[in-house]
This record gives structure tokens, sequence and C-alpha cells, in this order.
């Protein structure tokens, strides 16, 4: 029902409580209730006649002409059965069952009573309840629910019972579960229907898909969609604000997360062409409007390509409707959550505290706020945000996502990584056969700012003058702000060279664009196993910048000074960058140019050491999702790599290699990589090919 009916509605019952008629264009006024003697007979004579009027403008079609006449035949005989019964009976036809219902009072039958529970599970989905509390987000469901049992307790004990009215009961109860969030209880209710053969309206089958979604039956809820959408009548369809624009709306979303992006993309593509331009005029002067339907389409057309892994689309879509709609706080906060996909989590969190700003007491923006938190290691801030929100709502999916994400941001983490080599060993100072096994592990963090480190690697060789070997043991602490980001190690090493050693890294980032690096190390762990094996150790300082439009490209440089126990003195500059090519749902390309320059004070080492040597390269990364499941996905990725290595005195040569990976997320915060990768490299003019297997684990903890 809509709000002009249920308006009138609320008058014609206002009006037959009050004693009242109504008014209709072309009805007789009646007299009120006579008190005089003899008058009762006139009073009948005369509700008989606005009866039968009322009724005849009825078979016309004139609906509210014939409430009016029939309204006024009731003042006048407010006990008349026959007459209370004819104004219930046109108040059901103008969707008015409340009024009805008012109307008969005692007599209404479980029919009447049945649409009035009807209507009021509508009014509590199109009125929600005022505030922002979540908690009452059921307040006005929960009456209406208990209702609707309690009305199909006494249909089903009706002797004979009406199929028709346990049908419709049962129809408005399984929205009523979609609506209390009862996603099972949704389903199961429109299962029982299905074995019935109720042939089922668009509304029901919408709460069916609703329910399907959210129980993660993303499949099954477009098959339901599109059931929905063949039930719509023509003027349904054409009506681009009536129910086709929800149920496409819902379709989409179950496109995406059944991974069909290519068929959500096309559903997007109908709303953005039925919503029309982002003006329309309206009125006898065609005075110009702002088209919402326009503006919904578009930002949910950039929502779509969000949930696509599709960023830069995104936000090509989003950030013109938020400089044209700056105080919308949704819109600041949907550009806030893409920004952050962007990478740029200063401006996310600038986009967030506008929208918090702008509805303090949005319930889904406070979310975004710990969200922003989080990423922006404001842990504590975080955490102090989110104790509310959990009382509020802890039951809501939004909030447990923000809790386990700030769990793993404040928990314990391990990192695992273990690779085997095998080369030809064709070059004398090239690596020979060996393996490395490295392992660190995170405490949880102190006052959200302080961890501490733990690590373990060892790395082995086997070179022409026997086995080089490292094995390190140590830790430290790691401190991370905002912007800034400190570690600091030490540790003990043993192998073919006893000692100790340590570091300390920074990283700056000031903005979402611009990271600086500077790190020193005491007995590098960069320095080559030869050298280790010759008794040679090594010190290292290291600075760099890298500039990120977005979170796929990027330059960098850095620069690096080793000073060797030998005497030797080694200057390197790197140049790289990523450029993205591709970006797709299911798949990404990738390129990687790099340039390395190094030279070293020492003609002869015994570890590979060029006087001078130039590295230009390019590497193409392609990825590709083999197959995803909500959190969990399967990824393969191909890396082919080209370049030429120019060493003085001994020439250029083309050099290369080629790696193929998988990756399995189990959820965010766990993640499993293996590979193996072929190179081809010249050390003083002569070539090794090299063949590596690695495998990797990732995993952080909850707190």
């Amino acid at each position: 029902m809509g709000l002009r009916s249920t308006a009138l509605a609320g008058v014609v019952a206002c009006g037959i409580a009050a004693g009242q008629g109504v008014s209709a264009p072309g009805a007789t006024q009646a007299p009120r209730s006579p008190s005089r003697p003899g008058a009762q007979a006139d009073a009948a004579v005369a509700a008989q006649a606005l009866l039968e009027r009322g009724r005849a403008l009825l078979r016309t079609g004139d609906r509210y002409a014939a409430l009016g006449a029939i309204a006024q035949a009731r003042r006048l005989q407010p006990d008349n059965a026959e007459v209370t019964q004819a104004l219930a009976d046109v108040l059901m036809e103008l969707g008015a069952p409340s009024a009805a219902a008012h109307a008969l009072g005692a007599r209404a039958d479980p029919g009447v009573r049945s649409r009035v529970a009807g209507q009021r599970l509508r009014w509590a989905i199109d009125i929600p309840p005022r505030g922002p509390d979540p908690r009452r987000r059921f307040d006005a469901v929960d009456p209406a629910l208990a209702r609707l049992d309690a009305l199909l307790v006494e249909a089903r004990a009706a002797t004979p019972p009406d199929p028709g009215l346990v049908t419709r009961l049962q129809r408005d109860r399984a929205v009523a579960l979609r609506q209390r969030e009862r996603w099972q209880d949704a389903v199961d209710q429109v299962e029982a229907l299905r074995a019935a053969q109720d042939a089922l309206p668009a509304y029901v089958l919408v709460a069916e898909a609703d329910a399907l979604l959210a129980l993660r039956r993303p499949a099954d809820a477009r098959r339901v969609y599109d059931e929905a959408l063949q039930r719509l009548t023509p003027s349904e369809r054409a009506d681009d604000e009536g129910p086709w624009r929800s149920i496409m709306m819902g379709r989409a979303y179950a496109e995406t997360e059944s991974e069909e992006f290519d068929a959500a993309f096309a559903t997007v593509d109908a709303l953005v062409a039925a919503a029309g331009p982002p003006w329309r005029r309206a009125g006898e002067h065609q005075t110009p409007r702002e088209n919402e339907a326009w503006l919904e389409a578009q930002a949910f057309d950039a929502a779509v390509h969000s949930y696509a892994d599709m960023p830069a689309a995104a936000w090509q879509r989003i950030a013109p409707l938020e400089r044209g709609a700056p105080a919308l706080p949704w819109l600041r906060a949907q550009a806030a959550d893409i920004a952050a996909q962007q990478g740029w989590p200063r401006r996310a969190e600038d986009g967030v505290d506008a929208a918090a700003a702008l509805a303090p007491e949005d319930f889904g923006i406070r979310v975004q706020q710990v969200d922003s938190d989080t990423r922006r290691h404001r842990l504590l801030r975080a955490d102090a945000r989110l104790a509310p929100l959990l009382e509020e709502g802890a039951d809501i999916p939004r909030v447990q996502q923000a809790r386990r994400e700030l769990d793993a941001a404040m928990g314990p983490s391990v990192r695992f990584a273990l690779g085997g080599r095998h080369t030809d060993n064709q070059a004398l100072q090239g690596p020979g056969n060996g393996g490395e096994a490295s392992l660190q592990v995170e405490s949880s963090t102190f006052a959200g700012t302080w961890r501490l480190i733990g690590l373990a690697d060892s790395s082995s060789d086997s070179i022409e003058e026997g086995r080089a070997e490292r094995h390190r043991f140590g830790g430290g602490v790691q401190a991370l702000w905002p912007d800034w980001k400190v570690n600091a190690l030490a540790w003990s090493q043993t192998g073919s060279l006893n000692t100790s050693g340590g570091s300390l890294a920074t990283q700056w980032q000031p903005t979402d664009h611009w990271t600086f690096l500077a790190d020193a190390a005491k007995h590098s762990p960069d320095t080559p196993l030869r050298a280790d094996f010759h008794g040679i150790t090594a010190d290292a300082a290291r600075g760099g910048l890298r500039y990120a439009w977005t979170e796929s490209t990027e330059a960098g440089l850095k620069a690096q000074y080793m000073d060797f126990s030998d005497g030797n003195r080694r200057e390197q500059v790197t140049i790289d960058g990523a450029l993205t090519l591709l970006d797709r749902p299911h798949l990404d390309i990738m390129v990687r140019p790099r340039v390395e320059w190094q030279r070293n004070s020492l003609a002869v080492t015994p570890y590979f050491n060029p006087r001078e040597s130039w590295l230009p390269s390019l590497e193409a990364q392609v990825q590709h999702v083999l197959g995803r499941v909500y959190e969990r996905v399967l990824l393969q990725r191909l890396r082919l790599t080209i370049g030429m290595f120019d060493q003085r005195d001994f020439g250029g040569y083309a050099v290369g290699g080629a790696a193929y990976e998988q990756t399995w997320r189990h959820d965010p915060w766990t993640e499993l990589t293996w590979g193996i990768e072929w190179a081809s490299n010249v050390y003083n003019g002569q070539r090794e090919r090299t063949l590596n297997g690695y495998l990797k684990l990732e995993h952080r903890f909850g707190r």
C-alpha cells in the first residue's frame, strides 16, 4: 500500500472515530443522526439511499466518491451492520485495512485482520524506528511478526480453514522473517510455500533472494531474483522507482558475489540507463529537479567496480559524484572506502571524518571510522570506538568484520619461508646449490604501538671452496605510528662466520603518495655467503624514496653503500617502478621496469664483485584468480623477466627468467604461497642457470 492510501486510511479512521462523515464530490450531505420522534425511519431511508448511491459509484470505479457516500450513511446509522460492512469493503478496496478494521470493530474477521497485519509490516519496513541505535531496528518488525504468527495459528485452527488466508499470512510472514534478519527461517517459510504449489508473488521472492544472499548462497539468490523479475507486470517493469530497481540491485549483488562480474556490470548498465539524466523536469512549468535515481545508480556502479577489485574504475565513477554533492554523508563515506582501496589511507580518513561530521550518529559511518583508524595504525582509538558499536550491534556482520580486522592488527603474527636452489655450476662466482629458511614472529601490540620481534634464518651455498653457511638468531622491537615505522633488531650469527650484528630501519610516509626509507646494519645480512665463508663482513647503509600514484602504480629510487672488512666499498643505485596495464576482476597485468647500477672499489675478491655493472630489466606479471568464494581465494601468477647485464671488462649479456606461483588465502589473515623460478644470469662472463623452489606462509592471529 502506498503512502497516499495510508494517509487516506488515517483520515477516514479519524473521521469514523469522531462520528463524522467524509464528503466526496457529488455526494449528498446528509443530516446528523436524528433524535426527534419519528426521525429514525427517515434516517434509515436516507442511509439506504446513500448506501445504494455509494454502491453505484463503486460499480463505476469512483471509489473515493463511493467512500464519501457510504461513510455518510454510516454516520446516520452507525449500528447498521450492512452499512458498516459496505464501508469496510470499500476501505479494503482502497488499501486501508486498518480503517476497515476500525469500522468493523469486534466484527472484523481474520481476513481483515490479516490485511491489517500485512499493512503494519509494510509500515515497519517503510518507516523504520527513529534513532541510530541498531538494537531498536526490530522494534516495529517484532510486533508485526508476532501478530502474523498469532493470526496464522488462528487461521489454521478455523473450521473449515481458509487456504487463501493461510497462504497470504505465510507470504507476509516470509517478508517479516527476512526483515527480522532470520535468514534461514525466511528461506524455510518460502520453501514451505513452494511445497504447497503457491505461485509466489515478486515481493515474496525478493524476501527469499535477500535471505539467500545473506546466507552466502549468491547463485541461488540470483536465480530467485530472476524469477522475481519475471513475475513483475509490464507497468512495474517500466517504473524505474518501483520494485524493478530494487530487484535489479539485488541481482547485481548476487552476480558480484558469484564472481560473475560481466553479468553484474551489464545489470548495473541497465540500472544506469533506466535511471535517466541527472535532472528531470516536473510540474506545469517543467521545473528542473535533481534525479535521485540517477545518483543512486551512479554510486551503485562505483560500488560494484569496487567489489570487483577495480579501484581505479570505481574512483573514476565516485570522485565526480563526491565533488558534486559534498554534503551527502553516505556518498562521502563510500568515496572514502574506495580511496582506501586505491592506497590513499589519509584521504580516506579525511573523507570518513567529514562524513561523520555531517552524520555523527550514523552507525555505518561509525564502523568506517574504526576501519580507518585500523588502517592508519591508530589502534587504541579504534578499540575505543569499537566498544560502543559492539554494545549496540555485536550481531551485525559489518561490526564483526571490523572487530576481526582490528584484532588481527593488534594481535601476534608469524611469517615462514623455505626455499631450495639448484644450479648448473657453470660460473665460478655464481651461487651454488643451496637453500634458505626464515622465521619471524611478532607479538601483540603494547600500547597500540610497540611489538616484540623474534627472528631466525638459515642460508647455505655449496661453492667450489666448500659449503658456506649462515645461521642467525635474534630479535628486537617494532614501533608503528600513523606516519612512521621503526624496526630495531639485533642478532647472533653462526656458521661459516661467528659474529653478531644489528640493524635500525625507519620509514616515513608523510602523504598518501610519498614514502621515505632509511636503514643501517652492522654485519649486514646482505653480505654474500661467499664473503662469510672467507671471513669477510660488511656494514651497510641505505636510503630511498618512493612515489605511489595508486596502490599498483609507483616509482622509486634506492641507494645503498656497503663497507666490506676486506677494504671493498660498494655503491649501488636502483630505480624501479610498477605500472598496471590491465585491471579486470579476475585478471591483472603489470609491468615492472628496473635499472640497477653497481660499482666496487676492489677488482679481485672471493665473492662476485664487478668493478662496475648496469642491469636494465623489465618484468611482466600476470595475475589470475583461479577461484574465489568470499574470503577464500586461489591465485596464480606468472612472472617473465628480460634484461641486459653489462659488466665492465666482460661486456653485455642477455639475462632473464620466469617464475610461476600460486597463493591460497583461507581468509584475509592467512596466506600460503608456493612456486618455482628459473633464471639465467651471467657472472664475470660465465652464464649460470638456476632453478628455485619456495614456500611461504603468513598468518596473523587475533589478540
